[in-house]
């Protein structure tokens, strides 16, 4: 329900890409290297190449071009070419090298894989549904992580393999989600500009209602998703597991009656303390500084503006 915006995306993308250069480069067998190009350019996009792998050009334009396509692309292979999306040779680098543990890597350096992207992404709640935690944890002598790189395309061998290390086809996400999704269908990507303005997370409760008159039980939250976020809640079960947030969206709604911002600018004439630290302290953080780090953080904007 949060949409996935790196201030360093253009950094990711190009460690994403170094990694997965290195790995067809110094470790693919040549002649699956030159499979891997035919299947490549044969998308829509890639007109331009010649059909044969020049070995001596060095040139890798063609995989960062397929690497690094964007949601549209992406949507568009799907949509009119998934027969040519069936070669396997990024899904067993994703299930051998990037996402198999903490100490297999994609790269010949050994510097990249799940745990190296997740970390540089630096978020903390599933975009999905953002109602789980992410995280990377020591267990032993080793690391885990609650973290799941969500193919939005599916990556089984009956769907769309190819794109398994595609950029913008990995989505962190929680395993709750990872779980219920498999391969069942989601139609808003989290990269995607204006997916949050595709759910709006209020209760049904009459505008402008007296919190005093109500109770707890009365702010069970609807999702009310439109568009492709229509088959996301459905395939997440987003608005049922949002049912034990009516104590909290209660709160929210009540503070913000009881504490508006004419009665909090009020309390500052008086000397009682800054509206916008008032505010902080009663609300916490506002969604632009929250969003990808705490839980809710769509929940409360709709909620209360903030």
């Amino acid at each position: 329900m949060i949409r996935l915006s790196f201030l360093n995306i253009e950094d990711l993308k190009l460690m994403h890409f170094e990694a997965v250069k290195s790995y067809v480069k110094n470790t693919m067998r040549m002649e699956w290297r030159k499979d891997f190009y035919s299947r490549v350019i044969a998308l829509s996009g890639f007109e331009a190449y010649k059909k044969g792998y020049d070995e001596g050009r060095g040139t890798f334009d063609w995989l960062k071009q397929f690497l690094l396509a964007d949601c549209d692309t992406l949507a568009y292979w799907v949509a009119n070419q998934a027969d040519k999306l069936k070669f396997d040779y990024m899904k067993r680098l994703y299930l051998n090298r990037f996402s198999k543990s903490s100490t297999d890597y994609v790269d010949k350096d050994g510097t990249y894989n799940a745990y190296t992207l997740f970390e540089r992404m630096n978020i903390k709640v599933c975009p999905y549904c953002e109602h789980e935690f992410l995280d990377i944890v020591k267990v032993g002598d080793g690391l885990k992580r609650t973290i799941e790189f969500d193919h939005f395309y599916p990556k089984g061998d009956k769907e769309y393999p190819g794109l398994a290390m595609c950029f913008y086809n990995l989505i962190p996400s929680c395993k709750p989600c990872n779980q219920l999704k498999m391969t069942n269908p989601v139609a808003a990507n989290p990269y995607s500009k204006n997916i949050e303005k595709l759910t709006y997370l209020y209760p049904d409760i009459p505008i402008g209602v007296n919190m005093d008159d109500l109770s707890e039980e009365d702010c069970k939250l609807r999702i009310n998703p439109i568009g492709a976020m229509i088959i996301n809640e459905s395939t997440l079960a987003l608005e049922q597991r949002y049912d034990n947030q009516t104590t909290t969206a209660y709160k929210l709604l009540k503070s913000k009656q009881d504490f508006n911002d004419d009665k909090l600018s009020e309390l500052e004439r008086l000397g009682i303390g800054n509206a916008e630290q008032m505010r902080r302290y009663i609300f916490g953080k506002p969604l632009s500084e929250a969003r990808g780090k705490e839980l809710h953080t769509k929940m409360k904007y709709d909620l209360i503006g903030y």
